[in-house]
């Protein structure tokens, strides 16, 4: 259960597994460091231990991805920054519930998404997720499972040959201009 110890050290035992923490309105919360919008929630999960959940919409969730994923700071160029904002929202709304049984939806790493909550925001990014709004890409009436990385060493390789249980017509492996160019600049 959770035992709650205030600034002070003084402690009280609680016979809960869950608790929430929530910042006055308009205001971020603090964790390890870090800033969040909306909701902290703190659960005991199955193996024990204390796990912090943050709770927010999509679109504000969205702000602490675009910039964690595609930093504006290196690549300043609002359309691709857009693009990352409708494949990350894309990929949200597909592996949505995918960690359900531990009490989220996605995962706040590279394993699904890099998430720097609010602290990561950007207003080049920001705006990049405002204008993209609602959008996201599908196949056959679904969000598509939009599969993303950081690098790719100058070329992708189709999902099926590393995911087979992703296989999608649409995961198709495909050269990395940016990439690649710098390869080719260093030979």
């Amino acid at each position: 259960t959770i035992r709650l110890v205030d600034a002070a050290w003084d402690t009280k035992a609680t016979n809960a597994t869950r608790a929430i923490a929530l910042a006055a309105p308009g205001a971020p919360l603090s964790l390890e460091g870090k800033t969040y919008r909306g909701a902290i929630e703190f659960r005991i999960d199955a193996s024990g231990r204390l796990r912090a959940i943050d709770w927010v919409e999509l679109e504000t969730y969205l702000r602490g991805v675009v910039p964690s994923e595609l930093g504006p700071e290196v690549w300043p160029q609002l359309e691709a920054l857009k693009a990352q904002a409708v494949a990350a929202r894309t990929y949200a709304l597909a592996n949505a519930a995918q960690f359900d049984e531990d009490g989220y939806d996605i995962c706040a790493t590279p394993r699904c998404q890099a998430y720097g909550g609010a602290g990561a925001e950007h207003p080049l990014s920001d705006r990049a997720v405002s204008e993209t709004r609602g959008e996201i890409v599908s196949w056959q009436g679904k969000p598509i499972d939009a599969l993303y990385t950081a690098t790719c060493g100058g070329h992708t390789e189709d999902a099926k040959e590393i995911f087979p249980e992703q296989a999608a017509p649409y995961l198709v492996g495909v050269p990395c201009r940016a990439e690649d160019q710098a390869l080719a600049r260093t030979r």
